[in-house]
């Protein structure tokens, strides 16, 4: 049983840088990525044949030495350098901000042009139900240049 937890913690590191790379693949510096990834996925395939060699055969191996260690340490040294490949690109390459907000801007110029249209839609709407729902005004009260209004009180 103890054949199996050094390549198994090798392929579970190999495997956990792979899967990161992928996931940073998808970010916004993507192509810096993608060397990293295929030397990932190349590591855990050959740790996968490791332990897959290590199942088939009933030598025990002797972890004591550097040569049973190295898997371990070239895993985790992987895996703690693309941690800190990560890091590193997270410095340097800076959110291009103008894009950003110039992004913000249009999406709130477009709500609130939005928000006038409903606006007026409605306004638009009151006027209308208004304008045939209300009474007829009369022609003598419309006139107001005229002063013949005037003359009936003249004596």
């Amino acid at each position: 049983m103890t054949a199996y937890i050094i390549p198994l913690i090798c392929l579970l590191m190999t495997v956990m840088a792979s899967l990161t790379c992928l996931r940073f693949i998808l970010s916004r510096e993507g192509l810096y990525w993608v060397i990293p990834c295929l030397i990932s996925i190349i590591l855990t395939f050959e740790n996968m044949d490791t332990l897959l060699i290590a199942a088939e055969t009933s030598i025990m191996p002797n972890y004591r030495t550097l040569r049973g260690i190295s898997p371990v340490l070239i895993a985790f040294l992987w895996y703690m350098m693309i941690i800190t490949f990560h890091y590193a690109l997270r410095f340097k390459i800076k959110v291009n901000r103008y894009r950003n907000e110039n992004r913000k801007n249009r999406e709130e110029a477009e709500f609130i042009e939005k928000m006038e249209r409903r606006k007026r839609k409605k306004e638009y709407v009151l006027e209308e139900k208004n304008r045939k729902n209300s009474a007829e005004v009369p022609d003598i009260y419309t006139k107001e240049d005229s002063d013949d209004w005037s003359d009936l009180f003249s004596d």
